[in-house]
Formats: C-alpha cells, structure tokens, sequence
C-alpha cells in the first residue's frame, strides 16, 4: 500500500520529489509504476507531491520497481525510517508556504550550502527591511509579510552556527537593484560585509559576464545523500535531485573560479557604501 493516513511533512515533500525524479530519470510514467505496485495513480501522485506521509514500506517498494542499488535503496529507506526534526518547519506557520518549510528542513541538515543570486541579495543574507521590500515587490499578500520575516529570520539563525558552511555567490546587478529605500540599502550592504567577516560564511561578487545570469538557484550538499538544487519560481519553487542537480555541482565550480576573493568582494562593498554615501 501507499503511505499511512499520517499527516504529512515537509520531509515527505522532500523525499517524494526525490522519488518522483527516480522514476522520471527512469523514464517511467505514473500510471507504469502505479499498475506495477498494484497502487491508485492518485495514492502515488500524492507521494510524490509531499501530500501525504511515506512509510519505509512504500518506499521499498518503488525502490523494487525502479530497481535501485542496495545501497540506494537502504538510503531512502532509512530516511523513511527517521522520527520528523523537530523544527518550525515541520508545521509552518499560515502565511508560510510549505515549499519554505521543505527548504529550512534542508537547510537544518545540509553541511554545505551555496547561494547563487545575479539580481537580488540572497534571502540568507538580507535585513528585515530589505526583505520586506522584495516580498512586497514579488506581491505577496500583506497578511503574509511578516509571517514570512518571521520564518526568514529562523532561517538566517543558521548561519550563527559554528559549523556552518555557507557561500553566497552575488552578481553586481544585485548591487544596484535598489528595491527599498537609499538608508535601509546602505544598511543591507553594509549588513552583507559584516557576514563576509562572521566564520563559516563567504560573501563572493561575481563581475564577470557570465551566461549564469540568467537566474539562481540554491545548491545544499549533504553528508548522507546526494546534492539538491533548489529553483525558485514567482510563487513556487522546485527541489533536483540527483542527475538533474548535476549540472549546479559544475556551475558552482565555475563561479568559484569566476567570482572576487571574500577579502576583495569586501573592499568593492566598501567602496559602494562609501560613494553612496557620498553622493547623498
């Protein structure tokens, strides 16, 4: 049978993206794998979609059916197997989106995460004021800003962590995409060199052209699993797993080559907070 009639959580929105892009990268329709599990397409739809609990049973069977490696196997079936964290993301608060929750249980367990942002600051590194100013911007409803600030600040909690592994790559566009206003982006550029200069966090400028600025994306690596890649949407956003978080491995290989030095992408900040400063 499919999952239990538990409430699910943002781990099993986790773990059925990455078993609904098993059975893509295995070329398997929905309907092939529910009439091979003796399933209802709509029971495994629903799995996959995070909208309901997954069980270790159930994963084991679709790990029989997508013939996966032992190793593999056990893997997913461990995590199945795991109590939920006990976070705020497991019941997020309204106004909240689940896609957010699934993102901080990620972001609770990853041992390395990167940040690639050409034209706004990324979201682990904004003030209240500036992030506010995006929200609004995108359009979120007004009921739901500060639910968000909330979450956004229990997510930026992380990077207080001692053992945080955290790089933000940051094209220059995002510099002058002033979105709030001249005092509370002088603030939010200065806030950005006092975290290039908190232990465990690298703040990287990337000025050369570079065809990666065509959008961003958050890459999390962990030390039991392979990478995911997340991709934001206007509203949504969708979590790679595996082969498809490939090629964001190799991008972020290329802006590291790429981007300024933490120590020089600190003196260009510097300097554009100077002259903003000056040009009042």
């Amino acid at each position: 049978m499919g999952g239990k009639h538990r409430p699910a959580t943002p781990r099993d929105r986790a773990l059925g993206a990455e078993l609904r892009a098993i059975r893509e990268w295995n070329e398997l329709s929905l309907a092939q794998v529910s009439r091979a599990i003796q399933w209802n397409v709509s029971t495994l739809s629903r799995l996959e979609r995070g909208q309901r609990h997954i069980s270790p049973e159930a994963v084991m069977g679709l790990a029989v059916v997508y013939k996966l490696p032992l190793e593999r196997r056990d893997e997913l079936v461990a995590r199945a197997k795991e109590p939920a964290t006990l976070g705020w993301w497991d019941r997020p608060p309204a106004g909240v989106p689940s896609d957010l929750g699934a993102l901080a249980s990620y972001e609770y367990e990853a041992i390395r995460m990167t940040h690639w942002s050409p034209g706004v600051i990324p979201s682990m590194l904004q003030t209240p004021a500036y992030a506010e100013a995006v929200m609004r911007d995108l359009g979120v409803p007004e009921h739901d800003v500060h639910p968000r600030l909330r979450a956004r600040r229990q997510r930026q909690e992380l990077l207080n962590w001692h053992e945080v592994d955290y790089t933000a790559f940051i094209g220059t566009a995002a510099l002058r995409n002033q979105l709030c206003p001249a005092k509370d982006f002088v603030a939010q550029l200065r806030h950005l060199v006092v975290m290039a200069n908190r232990q465990g966090v690298d703040v990287r400028l990337v000025e050369s052209p570079t065809s990666f600025a065509i959008g961003g994306w958050y890459l999390l690596n962990f030390d039991r699993s392979g990478p995911v890649a997340v991709v934001e949407h206007l509203g949504s956003s969708t979590f790679l797993f595996d082969k498809e978080s490939e090629p964001y491995t190799a991008a972020r290989q290329k802006l590291d080559g790429l981007a300024l030095s933490v120590r020089a992408t600190q003196d260009r900040l510097e300097k554009i907070i100077e002259q903003r400063i000056v040009g009042k």
